[in-house]
């Protein structure tokens, strides 16, 4: 028997051969139904030219695959417990070999990378932006909201922060941020479903700019100078 494709645990027999890299194909058999997201070439998966769809590798969660084929909204407490179930078969410790082991962290490390990307509707949207050529440069000066009455709101509230002097007060405007945040991952979403991905792509940059202050926020201190990092 070839070690490095099975690996027999309670006397049920693990298939590894989908989801590391493409370059090594080996995943556990309960990821065998694999899907190919609308937005992934099944030529190109199949060749090795491109990994396949996260969306793929969690079929009872993701029935339907991204969109447009499924919606955008994830239920993450059903796709946490699937991460879980694939988790327990992919664990390092159950490699019989070092070279089983390797397998089984190319494996592990996968899911984790697929789950974190999906259960945050943020990572999820900068994913499948990428996927179709719409990504999202680093470079925060090509990326700033193109709405002048938003770019307001966002310096206002940047403002807003840097004269911050209370704990309270800190409080309050992570409070209205949390709703902004909420606010445009609707858009976002709505975005998907309809297939409208100019739209998409700049309620992203936007809900971007939302959870970077957001994230700014957390590390604010009376005196402190507020810097944000997009």
């Amino acid at each position: 028997m070839n070690l490095s494709r099975y690996y027999a645990r309670f006397g049920r027999l693990v298939s590894l051969d989908r989801l590391v890299p493409l370059r090594q194909c080996c995943v556990p058999s309960s990821l065998r139904q694999f899907r190919k997201s609308s937005y992934m070439c099944d030529k190109d998966v199949e060749s090795g030219k491109r990994e396949p769809s996260y969306y793929s590798l969690f079929p009872q969660t993701l029935k339907s695959g991204a969109p447009p084929n499924g919606p955008f909204a994830v239920d993450v407490r059903k796709l946490r417990r699937e991460f879980l179930k694939l988790q327990s078969k992919t664990h390092p410790d159950l490699a019989r070999t070092e070279a089983d082991k390797s397998q089984y962290e190319s494996a592990s490390s996968q899911l984790n990378k697929a789950y974190s990307t999906l259960a945050s509707p943020l990572s999820r949207a900068l994913y499948l932006l990428e996927s179709v050529g719409m990504g999202i440069e680093e470079n925060a000066g090509q990326n700033m909201p193109q709405d002048p009455e938003l770019l307001m709101e966002v310096y206002d509230l940047l403002e807003e922060i840097e004269n911050c002097q209370s704990e309270e007060r800190a409080a309050d405007l992570s409070s209205s941020i949390e709703s902004r945040i909420r606010k445009t991952e609707k858009e976002v979403e709505e975005s998907f479903d309809a297939q409208d991905l100019r739209r998409a792509k700049e309620s992203t940059v936007t809900l971007k700019y939302w959870v970077s202050i957001r994230e700014a926020l957390k590390e604010w201190e009376p005196g402190k100078p507020f810097r944000m990092v997009h």
